[in-house]
């Protein structure tokens, strides 16, 4: 058996990724006593939109909702070259295996770093999302808090990662 129908299976991950680019990552709600009133919530989009039209109206008053809405749109830009990058490779790697121009053994290897690597460094990111930033930002930015929740397009990557250790398990069966 040629295992060639297996490279169907990073193409689906790319079709995901693709749709996770129009999901939010994460959702944010930042409470400032005083500030921003009662509290601003938004999510973080791949491609713009969400908190940075949220906190729009506070740019002119408060000088830190500048600086807040300049580092979630460049979050937003990082995690959009990721997934577009991503869902490249992707493709080239699932057609080679699908057209027999890649060896299915490299493919298969590839398929498991890739899928463990998405699903640790979403673990990683959740983490520090929920341990690390607000602490960072209470430290510097008094009276400050925000909450995250995560995002359907978090979610979608820890999925990519888990139907590529699928693709590497139905590919190593086949062999």
């Amino acid at each position: 058996m040629s295992g060639r129908w297996i490279g169907i299976f990073p193409i689906i991950c790319v079709v995901l990724l693709i749709v996770s680019l129009f999901l939010p990552v994460m959702g944010l709600t930042i409470f400032s006593s005083g500030v921003i009133d009662p509290a601003v919530t938004g999510d973080i989009m791949p491609l713009g939109g969400g908190i940075l039209d949220e906190l729009e109206p506070y740019v002119a008053t408060v000088p830190e909702a500048s600086e807040l809405q300049t580092s979630f749109f460049w979050v937003g830009i990082i995690f959009a070259i990721f997934f577009g990058l991503d869902a490249l490779f992707l493709f080239i790697g699932g057609i080679r295996v699908m057209t027999g121009n890649k060896e299915l053994d490299k493919a298969r290897k590839r398929w498991l770093t890739g899928g463990l690597s998405r699903i640790i460094s979403q673990a990683i990111v959740i983490a520090l999302i929920l341990f690390f930033i607000p602490d960072f930002v209470a430290d510097n930015y008094p009276g400050v808090e925000l909450t995250f929740t995560i995002g359907l397009g978090m979610i979608m990557v820890m999925a990519v990662g888990g139907i590529l250790v699928f693709a590497w398990i139905l590919a190593k069966i086949s062999d």
